[in-house]
């Protein structure tokens, strides 16, 4: 099973709830499959429900009471669950171990060594 992206269609998205997020204004939602199903039909993609959640944001980029601007902030609305190729909410005990890369050789010392303490120019120390 490959992990969804934005032209995944409701049908074939692998989790019961779709989770929405916005980096700017901190909106964000959980909403079950089975209710964007009914609202936008099983066929309807991610992408587009990514879309219909930023329109809802004053920061969207064709709010008419917005002009436009070159450097303006633009809504940051996402679905966090996109290209990720394990469910949101499997509990850590799951997950397994997980291996870091290095080792014992490439962990910084516990203490640092003890600098030489440095005078000052012009003092009588």
């Amino acid at each position: 099973m490959k992990p969804p992206d934005e032209g995944t269609m409701l049908r074939d998205f692998p989790w019961v709830v779709v989770r929405m997020r916005c980096h700017f204004c901190r909106r964000g939602g959980d909403v079950r499959l089975a209710v964007y199903a009914e609202k936008y039909g099983a066929y309807a993609t991610v992408g587009h429900l990514v879309i219909e959640f930023i329109k809802g944001c004053e920061w969207a980029p064709w709010n008419p009471t917005r002009r436009p601007q070159k450097y303006g902030m633009k809504c940051g609305g996402y679905c966090p669950d996109l290209r990720r190729p394990d469910p949101p909410d499997l509990p850590p005990s799951m997950v397994g171990l997980n291996l870091i890369e290095g080792g014992k050789d490439d962990q910084l010392p516990a203490e640092h060594g003890r600098q030489p303490r440095r005078r000052r120019v012009g003092s009588a120390d």
